[in-house]
């Protein structure tokens, strides 16, 4: 498989210094607790994240190659998905993308200030 080089002109900068693909742009997310988040599909073709934390934004922290052998990269705009879950109270976040071999891939984060979980293909199987 080979990578089309990111022209320069493509490359865009958030907030935080994050340099992210422009035609994919940078999706906000607002969490049940007043904090906010954003994800990116960075330069490297992977996914990123940051959130504020008591008002202010963390780091830009990378989330992957959007496939579970870490080989595809990212190919769409990212879509975020939450729920309440049982037990009362968890919030559960997804968040989705189509990856350049053409599947739709998700990653979970199970409740806020857990850690997301690996990416699988959602609908697969």
């Amino acid at each position: 498989m080979s990578i089309t080089p990111v022209r320069a002109a493509a490359i865009r900068t958030a907030g935080g210094n994050g340099k992210y693909l422009g035609k994919y742009g940078v999706t906000r997310h607002d969490l049940p607790n007043g904090e906010d988040e954003q994800f990116l599909v960075g330069t490297d073709y992977a996914v990123g994240t940051r959130w504020t934390k008591n008002g202010s934004w963390t780091r830009w922290t990378s989330l992957g190659k959007p496939d579970p052998l870490g080989k595809a990269n990212a190919a769409s705009s990212i879509t975020v998905t939450d729920s309440d879950t049982h037990p009362p109270g968890r919030f559960r976040t997804n968040i989705y993308l189509t990856n350049t071999n053409g599947a739709f891939v998700g990653k979970t984060r199970p409740d806020l200030g857990t850690s997301w979980q690996p990416w699988d293909h959602p609908n697969c199987c």
